[in-house]
């Protein structure tokens, strides 16, 4: 009878002692399977990442420059048309030229995502924006009187004679304010268009990067 009572007792021992043994393991299984799970979740961010990049190769541009058309192109008019009989009008041609250089980059950059076009704006109008703060500015402003003098000198035999000019006094004047006022504008957008063409230049190395990391990936889980 005891026998019996060990016998019918035993499977019941044996299936309380399995259930023990997989209750112990479970934590050893876990650790075991954290590495996996976290690299499959690693490998979805990467592949979103790599997708990001990939189907977006240049970042939102959000700068305009359309203003530095509209001032490139009223620059132009201005320079030719003011009223200063010192200044020829050959002397003023290649100044207005320049201007519609600008403006014709401009008008290019601002429908282009090219960083090139960019990087050919900031260099035109960095030095412009420099020769107008520092060399047409301070030069106008020194020369800006408000009276014509003819005669005198040592090459003349007349007298000198002035007569007022407020005119040119005030046109030069003028030129000193649009000299700076340009020049300012002018910098401030080269350093837009640089960060413009570096965004774009960093977005499309991340761009390749990318592009060769899906590739990497692909590979690795064609051999898996």
């Amino acid at each position: 009878m005891a026998m019996g009572v060990c016998h019918l007792t035993t499977p019941r021992w044996s299936s309380t002692r399995q259930f023990l043994l997989i209750i112990s393991f479970l934590p050893l299984a876990s650790v075991v399977a954290m590495p996996s799970i976290q690299q499959q979740i690693a490998k979805y961010e990467q592949v979103g990442v790599v997708s990001h990049h990939v189907t977006n190769p240049f970042p939102p541009k959000e700068v305009s420059f359309l203003p530095v058309v509209y001032l490139s192109v009223i620059n132009s008019v201005l320079n030719v048309l003011r009223p200063d009989s010192a200044i020829i009008w050959q002397a003023r041609v290649p100044r207005a030229l320049w201007e519609i250089c600008i403006a014709f980059v401009a008008t290019s950059a601002n429908n282009t995502s090219d960083p090139s076009i960019c990087l050919l704006l900031c260099l035109m109008m960095a030095p412009t924006a420099l020769m107008d703060i520092f060399v047409w500015a301070p030069s106008f402003a020194f020369f800006a009187n408000f009276e014509t003098c003819t005669g005198g000198g040592f090459i003349s035999r007349q007298p000198k004679v002035c007569s007022s000019d407020y005119v040119k006094g005030i046109g030069r004047l003028f030129v000193t304010v649009q000299s700076l006022l340009t020049g300012i504008i002018y910098l401030l957008a080269a350093v837009m268009s640089w960060t413009v063409f570096a965004e774009s230049r960093d977005t499309s190395i991340a761009r390749k990067n990318a592009m060769a990391m899906a590739e990497t990936m692909q590979s690795t889980t064609k051999k898996r």
